[in-house]
């Protein structure tokens, strides 16, 4: 036994009881995070102060501190929020399907996952079509994203550091989205075990299907103001959409819609699936394209295969 003892899904009920277990089993881990890291600044105090760094700080040398040993004006630690798509996508579909609609067991979703889908593909399926998807302003699964997202800020924000310090939330992945997901195994959302999981506050790369306008929407929807680590999503859009001084003044337009609705940073990739994969397959001869990745850009080229599956996978808004 890992986490704390909450119940079995098998013995729950409803929805509600489910949440309620989630949110003792984040409470358990995220305070044994932030011991590790509390452990952590204690060391760099003693042993790896950074006299540099201080000179370059506020305060550090008024109080004649390092900024390892509570020298800055701001003390403080941020600490990543991932896995907001997925985790969502993956409570709605046992809102609905399991606890609601009851179109799927208990039983039957456990072993579909301890076995990755295998032999599961019908349910596999049942949860990628029948339960709606975080990306495309759909009320109950975006509602489900900031209230996870938010309940992880509140939560947070009961830590502190050895020097007093916040703990900040950060809702975004930078490129862990990927490394991370090879260590998660499959989830009721229908993802596989090994593959990515969404990258920040993006939707499950594939899943936002109605377009840039509910994708942004559901954006919309989370609580990016009180995240003071920051958020961050990427949009990719087909060439089409924005081509021309219409296209021009169409994503003007979006972006000061975003802006207006309160989303945090946004980040773009115009490019098509078919630019990619010829970039992919003759990288010397189409490899010189720049994509954002996670927070930087880089030449296709030079982005790991996994990476640059990743953003293939993501969806092209046309519309």
């Amino acid at each position: 036994q890992i986490g704390p003892t909450t119940g079995e899904l098998r013995s729950m009920d409803n929805f509600e009881q489910f949440y309620n277990a989630y949110s003792k089993q984040v409470d358990f881990f995220a305070r044994r995070m932030v011991y590790f890291c509390n452990r952590g600044e204690i060391c760099q105090r003693e042993r790896g102060p950074l006299p540099c760094w201080s000179l370059l700080t506020d305060d550090c040398i008024k109080k004649g501190r390092d900024i390892t040993n509570s020298g800055a004006l701001y003390n403080f630690h941020s600490i990543c929020f991932m896995g907001t798509a997925n985790t969502a996508d993956s409570m709605v579909a046992l809102k609905q399907l399991l606890f609601e609609q009851r179109k799927i067991s208990a039983e039957e979703l456990l072993n579909a996952l301890k076995n990755n889908f295998e032999g599961y593909e019908t349910l596999r399926q049942l949860l990628l079509n029948k339960a709606p998807k975080y990306g495309n302003d759909a009320q109950e699964v975006d509602e489900i994203a900031a209230r996870i997202a938010m309940d992880f800020i509140k939560l947070m924000d009961t830590m502190r550091s050895p020097s007093g310090g916040r703990y900040f939330v950060h809702l975004f992945s930078f490129l862990c989205n990927v490394m991370f997901g090879k260590m998660v195994g499959a989830t009721p959302d229908g993802r596989k075990a090994g593959e990515p999981i969404a990258y920040s506050l993006s939707a499950q790369q594939g899943r936002d299907v109605k377009g840039i306008t509910a994708a942004l929407n559901s954006l919309a929807k989370l609580p990016h103001k009180e995240a003071a680590g920051a958020s961050a999503a990427i949009i990719e859009i087909d060439p089409s959409l924005v081509a021309g001084e219409g296209g021009l003044k169409r994503f003007v337009s979006i972006l000061k819609t975003a802006f207006n609705q309160g989303v945090g940073q946004l980040q773009f990739n115009i490019v098509t699936v078919e630019r990619l994969k010829k970039a992919q397959e003759d990288p010397e001869k189409y490899g010189n394209i720049p994509v954002r990745v996670a927070g930087f850009s880089q030449m296709f080229k030079l982005v790991d295969k996994p990476t640059q599956d990743h953003i293939i996978a993501r969806t092209k808004h046309k519309r």
